[in-house]
């Protein structure tokens, strides 16, 4: 039987080669710039807390939903925040207190679960550790990307139709989930949108942005290397889009979810990222 991590690896090389295994590529073959997903996108340190949101279901899909305060809000125009999660989703404890917090900032907070209820962790540990021996990595990568884009659409369709068209929505990705909200910062679903830490993104997703775009970043990021961020910064630049990027020393991937709380370092760094997404939010809605 051939190991899971040497499955791990074998798939990880592929995906170096050929992208379109866990995305399509445009039919320019746009440069990647955010690779696939590699063994620290599935890392980190499960955080403790008591979330206070709850599981709703809207369009066919659990969401998690987390609101402000009753009195805090515009009702008339109300912020509303759409949180595409890393492959943990968006019920996982870590995504559950960022998106809680993003409450507590004014808005209304939607995490879809496009794992519909198979995330990450139910076949692997923080440490890429299967728990299932025989776990296909690839194949629930590929079933994962499916189920999103096949049920994303709908739910977007269905929460506007919630909070109505005078709502003012942003959009969060992380990892695994950074490619939906830029791919929505390319259209005028939303006023703004930021990512952390992407994965599976190319040059033309950049260049087809519409509306404002965070870069959060990490200084260590296998995934989103340096040179990858500069190329990126360049389109950007070059097709004067409004964008703002930061880049936190010290961190690798995955540090705005699953941030190590035993180094100082981690944890002001993630603090930071979520302060500063709703700053950026803030900028862009009333």
């Amino acid at each position: 039987m051939v190991s899971f991590t040497l499955r791990v690896v074998q798939f990880l090389s592929v995906v170096a080669l050929l992208p379109s295994l866990v995305h399509s590529v445009p039919a320019d073959q746009s440069p990647v710039l955010a690779g696939g997903l590699g063994p620290d996108c599935f890392s980190g340190t499960k955080h403790d807390g008591k979330p206070s949101g709850k599981n709703i279901t809207i369009a066919g899909v659990p969401t998690y939903l987390s609101e402000p305060k009753k009195g805090t809000v515009n009702v008339k125009a109300p912020k509303v925040l759409l949180f595409y999660s890393d492959v943990f989703s968006a019920f996982f404890v870590n995504n559950q207190l960022l998106q809680d917090y993003f409450a507590t900032q004014g808005y209304y907070v939607l995490g879809p679960d496009y794992f519909f209820g198979d995330p990450i962790q139910k076949h692997t540990t923080l440490d890429l550790e299967p728990l299932d021996p025989n776990f296909d990595l690839p194949a629930w990568l590929a079933k994962s990307r499916a189920q999103a884009a096949a049920a994303l659409p709908a739910w977007v369709d269905a929460v506007k139709k919630r909070y109505g068209p005078k709502a003012q929505y942003t959009a969060s990705g992380y990892c695994f989930g950074a490619k939906y909200s830029v791919e929505q910062a390319a259209t005028d679903q939303i006023v703004a949108g930021a990512f952390a830490h992407p994965g599976d993104l190319t040059e033309a997703h950049f260049r087809a942005l519409t509306k404002p775009l965070l870069l959060t970043c990490a200084e260590v990021d296998s995934t989103f290397p340096a040179q990858s961020l500069y190329r990126a910064v360049d389109v950007l630049t070059e097709e004067k889009k409004k964008y703002h990027v930061q880049i936190y020393s010290g961190t690798v991937h995955g540090f705005t979810t699953r941030a190590n709380l035993s180094d100082e370092n981690s944890v002001w760094s993630a603090e930071e990222a979520a302060k500063s997404t709703i700053g950026w939010f803030d900028r862009f809605t009333n």
